[in-house]
């Protein structure tokens, strides 16, 4: 994530450098209008920081900053045409099997370093939150990325097919040792996709991953202990009680702050005594956020976080089927499915990646092209 970091920055660096001192001129106006979807988020990020009058509270918009610089950095491109869209999906297809190779680098050595079975492979001490830290990622964010993979690779021409084939196993594959909830998001992204797109067109790339997740679906089950079958195979798993009292805890902050919320500086410390008050003592320990985005919204910014997040995400949504962009038409949609039962906008990864694929989809001004 560093690396990734760094690279951002230098790029968003160059592109200031180009702005102030290129040859052609910055249109501001294109700009403000095009990335105001993604601005607004930038917007709320300020107002709850300086929630109270404390130069400090600029710490908090640190990790914001890409929600101001990215759509800058992209949206005023002139050039960025399909070709380099293109580069980009591949760049986060690449990343996406570095980071599983990471993963399952390290799996394979814990097993062989302790001698264990390889059917441990399947237990809930080798999937989930405890398969990802290696490679300091989050399985929910590394589910999400995985997920826009796999809808970009479906619809690329250009990938032959014996590499896409290969991806989209290894990556469904990974979804389910991730035992994350995107699971059943990419198979409701799937069957979104049959009813709305040609099939005969994806056919093939639909059969493999057909086939991908039903062997995978039957191979987790009859491997996996009970643990991580109630969790990958239940709907419970999404709706838990421990998750839906997080919700009410955050909603309680809502009510008691209905306007602009409590802010960034003062969240930890009310929602930490609220999880006290209510022996949420299993959140309490972990200072969990309210894994639900507009929730988090609601607390930190008060209505007008929660209304500036359904109008933007909204928006973006509804701009991509007015162009036909089908391709982000699913990715919005899964972020917006994703924020159902995570903050993804509260860490660095969720936030960045927010920032590049909507400020992708926006520095595209017409309908979708071949």
């Amino acid at each position: 994530m560093k690396i990734n970091n760094v690279l951002l920055a230098f790029y968003i660096g160059l592109r200031l450098v180009e702005i102030l001192f290129g040859s052609s001129r910055f249109n501001y106006r294109k700009v403000m209008l095009r990335g105001a979807p993604v601005f607004a988020f930038f917007v709320l990020a300020v107002i709850a920081s300086f929630h109270s009058l404390d130069w400090e509270n600029i710490y908090y918009l640190e990790t914001q900053l890409s929600l101001l610089l990215v759509p800058i950095a992209l949206i005023s491109e002139d050039d960025f045409d399909a070709g380099k869209r293109r580069k980009v999906f591949m760049a986060l297809v690449f990343g996406c099997l570095t980071t599983l190779a990471i993963c399952y680098a390290n799996l394979i050595w814990e097993i062989l370093s302790k001698g264990e079975s390889w059917a441990n492979w399947f237990t809930w001490s080798n999937m989930g939150h405890d398969f990802t830290p290696v490679a300091d990622t989050h399985p929910t964010y590394l589910g999400l990325f995985i997920v826009t993979s796999i809808l970009f690779l479906i619809q690329d021409e250009l990938l032959s097919k014996k590499w896409k084939y290969f991806f989209l196993i290894v990556f469904v594959f990974g979804l389910f040792q991730l035992a994350s909830d995107m699971v059943v998001l990419l198979l409701l992204l799937f069957f979104v996709y049959l009813a709305i797109s040609k099939v005969s067109i994806y056919k093939q790339q639909i059969m493999v991953l057909v086939s991908g997740i039903g062997i995978c679906a039957l191979l987790f089950w009859t491997m996996g202990d009970k643990y991580m079958n109630n969790r990958m195979f239940s709907v419970d798993s999404i709706l838990d009680e421990k998750r839906i009292e997080r919700w009410e805890v955050s909603y309680e902050i809502f009510k008691e702050n209905p306007f602009i919320g409590v802010g960034f500086a003062e969240i930890d410390s009310v929602r930490r005594q609220k999880y006290i008050d209510g022996n949420y003592s299993l959140a309490e320990a972990n200072d969990l956020n309210a894994h639900n985005q507009f929730l988090e919204y609601l607390s930190i910014n008060g209505a007008i976080g929660g209304f500036a997040y359904v109008l933007s995400l909204g928006l973006l949504f509804l701009l991509s089927v007015y162009r036909k962009d089908y391709l982000f038409t699913f990715i919005f949609f899964a972020f917006i499915l994703a924020n159902l039962t995570e903050s993804t906008l509260v860490r660095i990864k969720g936030i960045e990646y927010f920032a590049i694929f909507s400020s992708l989809f926006l520095s595209w001004p017409g309908k979708a092209k071949k």
